[in-house]
């Protein structure tokens, strides 16, 4: 199982956040209201989520991704969630929380693109470390 982490990325009027691994407890959910309550603090009008290294996650990781997107529409910030994979898609479907969001291809991700790199480099080091 792959730990969670939450990366958070501010260049050139943009932000992004990269969510990496599996959310599949309090502490990881935790972690991801974390990362974006602090970029929704920024007031950007769009913040880009890259979810591409996402994978599945339990109810508490799904609870956390609604929590957030409502947080961010009470303050007026668009998350657009780039790049879901197939799996949790699926999971967000089924419990109909698909609807709700602002989902996007990856092709359609717009943030920081330091982000989308495979290895992050030093500068771009996880804001929220992994729950161990």
């Amino acid at each position: 199982m792959a730990h969670f982490t939450a990366h958070i990325k501010q260049a050139q009027g943009k932000t992004g956040v990269s969510l990496r691994g599996q959310c599949t407890d309090v502490g990881a959910a935790h972690q991801l209201e974390a990362a974006i309550k602090e970029v929704i603090a920024n007031k950007m009008a769009v913040v880009w989520i890259d979810c591409q290294r996402l994978e599945p996650m339990s109810w508490q990781g799904q609870r956390a991704i609604l929590n957030a997107d409502c947080l961010a529409r009470t303050a007026g910030v668009t998350l657009q969630w780039c790049g879901m994979p197939e799996a949790v898609l699926e999971q967000l479907v089924t419990s109909g929380l698909s609807l709700l969001l602002h989902l996007q291809p990856a092709n359609d991700y717009q943030g920081p693109r330091e982000l989308l790199q495979d290895n992050l480099p030093i500068p771009t080091t996880p804001k929220f470390p992994p729950n161990i």
